[in-house]
């Protein structure tokens, strides 16, 4: 469990120093997002000078390396605000959206592996196979334009910008409306892999000899899929962990299509304008809250199957 914490936290650190390297030795600078000309060189060189962006690359990450390991994250280069403070008032935000759409995630890829496996080699297998292989060959920001254009433009059935309409900032079932098309391509995206998965697990515990033994005692079909379901779980349930990080990037440029009010779009502004603090935290956490996910997966995956319960968990 501790090896597994600083583990962690050493992969965090080490992917805000990769961030910073590629944040340093791209092209732009922070001061254009004050629409500062950008013929005036001596303006963006003073405005770089005073946000400390003028010193070698090791000695601008050692400042914010120490200053991240007393607790201080710094202010945002763009609003000036404490970057804590704005990744607190968002993350709520991406939070629901991205458990929303793993949940619905793992319902829909276990229930269609289930269906598959019951109609296998059948029309319904293969139509299942070929619509989620069809979302994954889109790219997630490409689905999403798409449903943008049919759901928001031609049929104008559903909300496709923000968190909820205004002034009804407190209205479940507006927030709700505005959930919709985020969860349904982050969910449709995905589903090919995790699904994929899921039919292994399952179509592997089908296939064991107790299983077998199961039929051969003629106990009820419904009996037999609740046991093979209970087993296949703790595979399919690591690898979700596993997939937490690819899952929360996904989940940010879902964001910054549809304009929600998470993290993805804070992310994306401070990479486009070199927004050291903010982009680094934002790795960080994201990368700290992946392994949080990972670690209560395998926890999960350790409670569910009665083999792994005669190990001890570290």
């Amino acid at each position: 469990m501790l090896k597994r914490l600083v583990f962690s936290v050493f992969i965090a650190f080490f992917s805000t120093f990769l961030c910073f390297v590629l944040l340093y030795f791209s092209k732009g600078s922070v001061a254009y997002a004050n629409k500062v000309n950008s013929q005036s060189k001596e303006l963006v060189q003073r405005i770089e000078a005073n946000l400390g962006l003028d010193k070698p690359l090791l000695e601008q990450y050692q400042i914010w390396f120490f200053k991240a390991l007393k607790g201080g994250l710094g202010v945002s280069f763009l609003s000036g605000e404490s970057v804590l403070k704005l990744i607190k008032e968002r993350m709520a935000n991406t939070l629901i959206l991205s458990l929303s759409a793993l949940v619905l995630l793992f319902l829909l890829s276990v229930f269609l592996a289930l269906l598959g496996h019951y109609y296998k080699e059948s029309f319904i297998d293969k139509l299942i196979t070929f619509l989620a292989f069809n979302f994954f060959a889109l790219p997630p920001f490409v689905l999403a334009l798409f449903f943008v254009l049919i759901f928001g433009i031609f049929w104008q059935v559903l909300p496709i910008t923000g968190t909820s309409d205004i002034g009804f900032e407190d209205d479940f079932l507006n927030r709700l409306e505005h959930l919709i098309l985020p969860v349904l391509v982050l969910v449709l995206s995905h589903l090919a892999l995790f699904l994929r998965i899921a039919r292994n697990c399952i179509n592997e515990t089908f296939s064991q000899i107790f299983v077998q033994n199961l039929y051969a005692r003629a106990l009820r079909e419904k009996d037999i899929y609740f046991l093979v379901l209970r087993y296949s779980l703790s595979p399919i349930i690591a690898y979700f962990g596993g997939s937490a990080l690819s899952f929360m990037m996904g989940t940010y440029v879902v964001e910054s299509v549809f304009a929600y009010e998470g993290l993805g779009s804070l992310l994306f502004e401070s990479i486009l304008f070199k927004d050291f603090p903010m982009a680094l935290a934002l790795i960080f956490f994201s990368v700290l809250l992946a392994a949080f996910f990972t670690f209560l997966s395998d926890v999960f995956a350790w409670i569910l199957n009665p083999r792994l319960k005669r190990l001890k968990f570290v």
